[in-house]
């Protein structure tokens, strides 16, 4: 198994999701004001939790991505998640977060994604990162812009989730790019 890579920023400690944190997760994904732009459902069984902690740890072993736990420092509760999956042969990353409720607005996630899009060029050799939100996530696209992402255009039906098809923004870092990626 390789070694699980801990990310630590001004206020944030970025570190493996244990089974541990099932709770945490729930709390997380059983809000439905967080997964309203998310492609799951909100979460009403602790068991998904655990599920979605399982799915983690695969796509990590397997080499296909990273999801951090995002937690503040001198604070044992998880907060929220953030990572990317891997598309090696391309040189591409595709990141994904979020956030508990009480945490938004705060610059928590700009922080956290910061730090992902750091990772990805630096460590994994990625050229791209890239995030496709919903439209209406106005709170989202404001995080990717901070970073320095730009707004490529909109995939028309790019998705299907919570039974329709869905719009998409879609969102770029590139490696030439990135300068403000890391601070």
């Amino acid at each position: 198994m390789k070694t699980f890579p801990v990310l630590e920023t001004d206020r944030l400690i970025l570190r493996r999701i244990t089974t541990e944190d099932e709770a945490d997760i729930f709390a997380i994904f059983s809000n439905p004001e967080v997964t309203r732009y998310y492609d799951l459902d909100t979460f009403t069984d602790p068991a998904q939790a655990k599920e979605l902690i399982e799915r983690h740890e695969t796509q990590f072993e397997k080499g296909a991505g990273i999801r951090w736990g995002i937690m503040l420092k001198g604070s044992p509760r998880l907060i929220g998640t953030g990572g990317a999956g891997w598309q090696r042969w391309n040189y591409s990353a595709v990141l994904g977060y979020e956030l508990a409720r009480e945490f938004w607005s705060q610059g928590i996630m700009t922080e956290a994604v910061r730090a992902i899009a750091s990772y990805a060029f630096t460590t994994m050799g990625m050229n791209r990162v890239q995030a496709t939100i919903e439209t209406e996530n106005a709170a989202s696209a404001r995080v990717l812009r901070k970073v320095g992402f730009q707004e490529e255009g909109i995939l028309r039906e790019w998705g299907f989730w919570k039974g329709s098809f869905r719009d998409v923004r879609c969102f770029s870092l590139l490696r030439k790019d990135s300068g403000n990626a890391g601070k």
